[in-house]
């Protein structure tokens, strides 16, 4: 007999929200059994897209659910804390979207109420599950590229400033690190560790938050990495790793990666061309340069929704290939470099 399915209710009924309940159909035996929204038309409406049972309208009276197994949180990144905290205190498995915080003193409250509930929390950083990053974690673990010595990342996408927008509002944790700058700074964490040496610089938007943040690590055994995010232009959007025998460029956008190309040691110099350059390499058959394809269905969360149900069903504080150190250890990076003054917008 088929176990019963893994259900959700989910929190918030917008983009990332919809993207969730949509790739849920390629995980393994899940549905969304209720999703919450402060509006009953927004909640019905995401109610009939996504197939769930009912709609709620107050917070507490989806935590209350019994037919819930986990709280997927989709909200503003300004409400992740409350909302989690909330979730934990009611015994409910969270999952939120990232980034987990929007400081490194509400992650400590919320990852010391998941210790004392004894229930799991854990940060939607979807792209760490994603099979194009699994196969280049083993490339390096295998020494493939031989020993790594630096890393470059973008991941940049302009935006109009428009004041109310969640990307430009202070109050609802708005800014070029909390939206765009986590995801490479998680996917470096995870693949070299928590940096030994931070560095780095930031830019104001009209309202305070960071218009775009460049991050320069200092990485174990000497790898450097230089990061960098915005709203102020479109990047590369690609994530470089260069070692002395090769290099491994995850194509654009790495957030959502579905392939590498692996460089040989004449060619690594070229793995971090990028624009036009960089697209037609990536296309053509260059000897040395070898394209692998890891490609799936939908946008991709289905990989992340798998592997929390499966720490929920075994009973796990943390998932290990998301722990909690790691998010807290991105925010403090990005705290880090904006307890500087800002530099002057070009």
């Amino acid at each position: 007999m088929q176990k019963q399915a893994f259900r959700w209710g989910i929190v918030g009924t917008g983009v990332i929200a919809r993207q969730f309940a949509a790739d849920l159909k390629y995980a393994r035996n899940m549905r969304v059994a209720a999703v919450c929204s402060r509006s009953a038309a927004s909640g019905e409406a995401f109610r009939e897209r996504a197939g769930a049972a009912k709609v709620h309208t107050a917070f507490g009276d989806l935590l209350a659910d019994p037919e819930i197994d986990a709280v997927y949180v989709a909200t503003p990144n300004s409400l992740h804390a409350e909302q989690a905290f909330a979730a934990l205190q009611a015994g409910k498995p969270v999952l939120v979207e990232k980034p987990l915080a929007t400081t490194t003193s509400e992650a400590e409250a919320m990852i010391a109420r998941a210790a004392e509930s004894g229930v799991l929390l854990m940060e939607g950083m979807w792209t760490r599950f994603l099979p194009a990053i699994e196969a280049a974690r083993k490339m390096l673990a295998e020494g493939a590229i031989g020993t790594v010595v630096r890393v470059r990342g973008e991941l940049a996408y302009f935006h109009t400033e428009i004041p109310e927008s969640r990307l430009f509002d202070p109050a609802l944790g708005g800014g070029a690190a909390l939206d765009l700058g986590v995801y490479l700074l998680s996917l470096a964490i995870n693949l070299f560790g928590r940096p030994e040496g931070i560095g780095g610089r930031w830019r104001a938007a009209k309202s305070g938050v960071d218009l775009s943040t460049d991050f320069l690590l200092r990485l174990a055994n000497g790898v450097e990495a230089t990061l960098s995010c915005g709203f102020d232009r479109e990047g590369d959007n690609a994530f470089t790793i260069i070692g002395t025998e090769g290099a491994v460029r995850l194509r654009p956008p790495f957030l959502k990666a579905q392939q590498l190309t692996l460089f040989s040691a004449p060619l690594r110099g070229f793995a971090s061309i990028g624009g036009w350059a960089g697209k037609v390499m990536a296309r053509l058959p260059v000897p040395g340069a070898e394209r692998r394809i890891y490609g799936f269905p939908g946008g991709g969360l289905q990989f992340e929704a798998d592997a929390f149900a499966r720490s929920v069903q075994r009973q796990e504080r943390q998932n290990d290939v998301m722990p909690l150190e790691d998010s807290m250890a991105v925010l403090k990076i990005i705290e880090t470099v904006k307890s500087r003054l800002p530099e002057k917008t070009r």
